[in-house]
């Protein structure tokens, strides 16, 4: 047996190089089906919105054992003993839901301000544990019963500082509490789990009805001690909040099912502890498991396809070194030998080979698997993936052993003198039957392809293009050697020897139409998939690209819109990698984008799928406007005549000059008490004094009681005619602004306008209207500086609505929008939403507002240190998107992996059949070296006879190539994707 394999070791060594890679194939196997199920389960916890990933149980009742820390304590072990289940990261709170309120002294006439001089916020009081170590503080963290801490935005709104105090009225407290405030805090990072785990720690949206200098959320948690819940809140009811939120090891450690199971079980157990247990963790849950059983199924019928193809290659190379061994096989029959010491001669040749290759594949599939999807982590799985690792390769070895031997079986059953003799006998029915049994069974696994439910991978669809290829691939070898023996006499008749003898070896070699198959399928298999997984890679990134919008987005956060925008103009001056945008989510059925227009087409990855270029889509949402007023100097006067034709004595009555200083900041400018007939009122404009000063938003008539200073829109019986507005002592209106009533409009936002504006010959008149709606209504008149109504772009075509009732919301603001176009999808937004232009909305809107997401978009030649230029412009980032990022995610999911684990199945596959025709070569060399020479020998040139050694290979491989290149459009054609590359079923639209 060793002298025949010394003898033979090219044959050999190429069984030994088959065999390692049919086993490599099935070990790596379990180790990439376990490795990626972690991957996976890492991947979507990771990637999961909060709510998500998070479970809350929370408490009520009044403080017991005098403690609070005790209490949370106590309630934080009982919900992890309910949960009973590692791998989550706790964070716990006591909180009392309230209303703080507080006053910053009187309002002068004349003096800028904000607004009214009483303040409140709806913010919760809460004792969060080491909240202190989570932000940083002006000023310190509350300590003693009666201290507090409020956040840079409550603070703002309140108008506090460190050592001011504030009242907090709550439900069930007899008396308000006067707290002081210690400290003014900012969270490190506001889109951390130990912030946003909780709902109500970093308020999401304005308050109802939020007065117009609210120009972001307000209502952010109120820090105190435990001190104080232990001391002044004892004999309240309060609630404690467990806030837990998974980490990836949850699902890595534990099967999905199993934690979906004691969710459901934890939250009765929650209930009869007098505890209310809420989570959507479940959402991320079905998911990983959706994810699994996809990796699950898909590996192993790609592993299992990859094992046929080994099975069959390791047949053809046993079948063709077999033809070379029969000579020997028929001597050791003459000589005697037993059959049991043939059989063990025989298969002896192979078999030793095969095992070789098994030893060495073990160690190559676990390399493999490894470099493509990690290591696993969790030392039991990792036991688990080398029993399985080592079972399939088991499986592989004996599947080619049951090769090798069904392929000797003809030589080992044959007489001496069939064994001798030097061609073969014919192919035996039976090998026909099972072609046509292959290609049945393909056409079933077609079919099923064809007519499965959406979504559906089970059964033979996952087969279906590996079946359907390896069956055809036996149909097309056979169209080859039957198309060689029809050109045989055609060549011969026109005088061409070369191509009749190479026609003839086709025909006639036996072997030729299944080594052929063998290459047509694994180049159908290979091409496939590479198509498969190029289009699902592609596919990912056209996601990436639609979802994010730009190369790199960041999240920012800034004072309001206006902020936003001039910050990031000031970071890039030349517009050439940077633009400002917000996206809007929370506005009814719209979901709107807002954008610097003017950089869209530098900053902006632009697709074809948004219909228009984008130079188009930023000329038709940026058209020409009027400049915008703006008012440069440190102070403010104003000629104008007042005419009561109501008269109040219990009301006084305000001329406000609303302006957006160069920061986006509101700067109401408050003048008055307005009295009858002409007067000249001054204000302070502090922030207004340097260039470029600020910008005109707009002109209101408010009123106030004498004894409530709550400022509203003013009730009729007001005639007011501007005359002259200065600043610095130079105009900021001049009289043609005035006059001209062109230049002014009402309000946009959807309230009701309270002012009439008219023309007069001095100067703009402004009447309070004599009808007041029943709600609120719009106090100011604004001047055009934007195109009213504003431009859109709509990726979904609405129904017929009336003419001029098409309106727009973002934020607070509703307006009226004027539809320049329908297009099938907008960046971030998809196939549902509305695209505008920020600089237009802002203005048009003039509610000083923000957004629900403030983000800057960066092209990929931003320079380096654009972040640090953003940061110094005041704005705070707080997350951080790429599409190289989004792609790499979508790319580590179900799908994905197991298409990635199929291509290189398939690649495997091409060297199998590289290796079964080195073989075949090899063992046809010494026949093919007879037959040629015995051509030489009658005659024939040595020309022809080279020529004709060359062909018999080339035009099998060309011809087999043109075959499975064929093959692989046509199940790209028919059969598409059984597998898609995106699990929630995304298509490009």
């Amino acid at each position: 047996m060793l002298a025949a394999l010394r003898a033979r070791r090219v044959q050999a060594l190429t069984l030994v190089l088959l065999s390692t890679l049919a086993a490599a194939a099935a070990a790596a196997s379990p180790w990439y089906v376990l490795a990626s199920t972690e991957r996976i389960a890492t991947r979507h916890v990771e990637s999961a919105p909060i709510q998500e990933r998070s479970l809350e149980a929370i408490g009520e009742g009044v403080v017991e054992g005098g403690s609070v820390e005790a209490q949370l304590d106590a309630t934080a072990h009982l919900t992890q003993r309910i949960v009973g289940l590692p791998g989550f990261v706790t964070y716990t709170e006591a909180y009392l839901s309230g209303q703080a309120t507080t006053g910053s002294g009187k309002s002068s006439g004349g003096a800028a301000t904000g607004g009214t001089d009483a303040r409140s916020t709806d913010s919760q009081l809460v004792a969060r544990t080491d909240a202190c170590t989570h932000a940083t503080f002006e000023g310190r963290c509350p300590a003693a019963a009666d201290e507090v801490a409020v956040s840079y935005r409550t603070a703002r709104w309140l108008r506090v500082k460190a050592g001011d105090t504030l009242s907090y009225a709550a439900s069930g407290l007899p008396r308000p509490l006067e707290l002081k405030i210690v400290g003014v805090y900012r969270p490190d990072n506001a889109n951390a789990p130990f912030w946003t785990s909780n709902n109500d720690l970093v308020a999401k949206s304005l308050p109802t009805s939020a007065a117009p200098e609210i120009t972001e959320p307000v209502d952010d948690a109120m820090l105190s001690a435990p001190a104080l819940f232990d001391k002044s809140l004892a004999t309240v009811s309060i609630r404690t909040a467990v806030d837990m939120v998974a980490q990836p090891s949850l699902l890595v450690d534990n099967a999905p099912e199993d934690v979906a199971a004691r969710m459901a079980g934890a939250t009765v157990e929650a209930g009869n502890n007098r505890l209310t247990l809420n989570t959507q963790l479940p959402a991320t849950i079905d998911k990983v498991e959706r994810d699994r059983r996809l990796v699950s199924l898909g590996v192993p019928v790609g592993a299992f396809q990859l094992l046929v193809l080994c099975w069959f290659a390791l047949y053809l190379a046993v079948k063709y070194t077999g033809e070379e061994r029969r000579p020997d096989i028929g001597l050791v029959k003459l000589r005697g030998a037993t059959r049991l010491r043939t059989w063990a001669l025989v298969s002896g040749q192979s078999a030793l080979p095969m095992l070789a290759g098994a030893v060495l594949g073990l160690p190559i599939g676990y390399a493999a698997a490894t470099a493509v999807t990690g290591t696993i982590k969790d030392a039991g799985v990792n036991a688990q993936a080398a029993e399985l690792s080592v079972g399939a390769a088991a499986v592989a070895v004996l599947g080619a052993l049951l090769a090798a031997l069904l392929a000797e079986r003809r030589a080992l059953s044959s007489s001496v003198s069939e064994l001798l003799r030097q061609a073969s006998a014919r192919s035996r029915v039976w090998r026909d039957l099972f072609d046509l049994l292959l290609v049945a069974l393909a056409i079933v696994a077609v079919w099923q392809v064809k007519n499965r439910a959406s979504g559906d991978a089970a059964g033979l669809a996952l087969l279906a293009p590996g079946l359907a290829a390896l069956a055809f691939a036996l149909v097309a070898a056979r169209v080859i050697t039957f198309s060689a023996s029809r050109m045989v006499e055609g060549a011969l008749r026109h005088g061409h020897p070369a191509r009749a003898l190479t026609a003839i070896y086709l025909a006639r070699r036996p072997g030729v139409h299944r080594l052929a198959a063998l290459m047509i399928a694994t180049v159908a298999l290979l091409t496939t998939s590479a198509l498969t997984w190029n289009t699902g890679r592609v596919a990912g990134e056209t996601r990436a690209e639609m979802e994010v919008g730009a190369d790199r987005v960041l999240t920012v956060r800034a004072e309001n819109r206006l902020a936003l925008l001039t910050a990031v103009r000031a970071a890039d001056p030349g517009g050439e990698h940077a633009m400002a945008a917000v996206e809007s989510v929370l506005s009814g059925n719209d979901r709107v984008l807002l954008v610097d227009s003017p950089r869209l087409a530098k900053v902006a990855t632009w697709r074809p799928e948004y219909g228009l270029s984008a130079e188009r889509t930023a000329a038709l949402l940026h058209p020409e406007a009027p400049a915008p007023i703006t008012v440069t100097g440190g102070d403010l006067s104003v000629d104008l005549t007042t005419h009561f034709t109501t008269t109040e004595a219990s009301r006084l009555v305000y001329l406000d000059v609303v302006l957006a200083d160069p920061k986006g900041a509101r700067v109401a400018a408050r003048l008055g008490p307005l009295a009858e007939g002409q007067q000249t009122l001054k204000a302070s404009l502090p922030g207004c004094a340097a260039a470029p000063g600020c910008r005109l938003s707009s002109l209101q008539i408010t009123q106030t009681t004498q004894d409530q200073k709550i400022f509203f829109a003013a009730r009729p019986g007001v005639d007011l005619t501007v005359h002259a507005m200065t600043a610095g002592g130079r105009p900021a209106l001049s009289k043609e602004q005035l006059v001209d009533r062109t230049r002014w409009r009402l309000g946009v936002n959807g309230n009701p306008p309270n002012l009439i504006a008219g023309p007069a010959a001095d100067g703009l008149q402004l009447s309070v209207a004599p009808i007041r709606s029943s709600g609120i209504s719009d106090p100011g008149v604004y001047p055009i500086d934007t195109p009213a109504p504003l431009t859109s772009l709509r990726a979904t075509k609405l129904q017929t609505r009336l003419v001029g009732d098409q309106r727009v919301s973002f934020g607070s603001v509703s307006m009226s929008e004027q539809i320049a176009g329908i297009v099938p999808a907008l960046p971030r937004l998809g196939t549902k939403g509305v695209l505008l232009d920020l600089e237009y909305a802002d203005r048009l809107g003039a509610d000083f507002g923000a957004g629900e997401s403030l983000q800057v978009w960066l092209n990929a030649g931003a320079p380096a240190d654009i972040v640090k230029r953003l940061q110094d412009q005041g704005l705070l980032v707080l997350g951080d998107d790429s599409i190289a990022g989004v792609t790499k995610q979508y790319a580590s999911f179900g799908p994905p992996l197991t298409l990635q684990f199929m291509l290189l199945s398939a690649m495997v596959g091409l060297i199998l059949a590289i290796g079964t025709v080195s073989v075949v070569a090899a063992v046809e060399r010494r026949p093919r070296a007879r037959e040629l020479g015995a051509l030489r020998a009658q005659g024939a040139p040595a020309r022809l006879v080279a020529r004709v050694g060359r062909e018999g290979y080339l035009v099998l491989a060309i011809t087999s190539l043109v075959f499975g290149l064929i093959l692989a459009a046509v199940i790209r054609a028919y059969i598409g994707d059984v597998l898609p590359y995106f699990a929630d079923g995304w298509s490009k639209p």
